[in-house]
């Protein structure tokens, strides 16, 4: 910035001295002229509606480009530079947009590397599960035979009574009280719960196989010919091999579940 006001002095220099010369006519014409050719070259460079900020930012953007492309992890010199050059709002969009364009084209080294230096700039909750859809559209790229990974009730289980309706819940063992997948029922043999019923993007059953978790199945259910209702809750080991898992259900695993007076 102080290099292109030194080459706007430089450049006023000339016409200074054409208008102090005596000789000089037409003296208001070239100083309106000058005056208004110099403000313009001001508005453009230097004001909010500056160019070389624009100009600079897409230099930016294509060095990153490039490494896309080759699939190397982003520079952090140009990291730093699309940091200090952007404000916050300007700076999640260009991540969101380089981000999904290197999932998109399958660069995913280089979309990692951004998806890392990117988390702490979305700290809202809304920001957040943007962020979390970003990183699961990551993994489901980087593992897409996860995509589809599901868990069914076996036929064959048996139930406490005739049902009328229930809720199932998949949880991690020993973590957040958070499900991985949740759905609500009026036939448990229909429930298949996938990553689509999960609460929080990534937060998933594609998440629990891939990190071999330990799952705790809970299963309430409201019996239809009274008001009894009864709770099974399991701990399971998934199948590393399949991502698709089913588990039955055996008499002898129901509780009732004491009447709320």
């Amino acid at each position: 910035m102080i290099i292109f006001y030194l080459l706007l002095l430089l450049a006023a220099f000339p016409i200074i001295a054409y208008l102090l010369s005596q000789k000089t006519n037409n003296k208001g014409i070239i100083l309106g002229s000058s005056v208004i050719i110099l403000s313009l070259c001001l508005i453009a460079f230097v004001s909010k509606f500056s160019v070389l900020g624009s100009l600079n930012n897409q230099m930016l953007s294509d060095k990153i480009l490039d490494q896309i492309y080759i699939d190397a992890a982003i520079s952090k010199e140009y990291l730093k530079e699309v940091e200090s050059s952007l404000n916050e709002d300007e700076l999640k969009i260009w991540m969101i947009n380089l981000i999904s364009k290197s999932i998109e084209l399958n660069k995913l080294k280089s979309a990692e590397s951004m998806i890392a230096f990117s988390e702490n700039f979305f700290t809202s909750n809304n920001e957040k599960v943007l962020f979390y859809e970003l990183y699961t559209n990551l993994r489901n790229a980087k593992f897409p035979e996860f995509i589809s990974a599901s868990f069914d009730i076996d036929k064959s289980s048996e139930l406490p009574c005739l049902v009328d309706n229930g809720i199932i819940k998949l949880l991690i063992m020993n973590g957040p009280d958070i499900p991985i997948a949740q759905s609500e029922f009026i036939n448990i043999y229909d429930v298949t719960l996938t990553n689509a019923n999960s609460i929080i993007p990534g937060f998933d059953l594609a998440s629990a196989y891939l990190n071999n978790e330990t799952i705790e199945l809970e299963i309430n259910v409201f019996c239809k010919d009274n008001s009894d209702s009864f709770l099974s809750k399991n701990l399971i080991v998934l199948n590393k091999n399949s991502s698709t898992n089913t588990y039955k259900i055996n008499s002898n695993e129901w509780l009732k579940k004491p009447q709320e007076l």
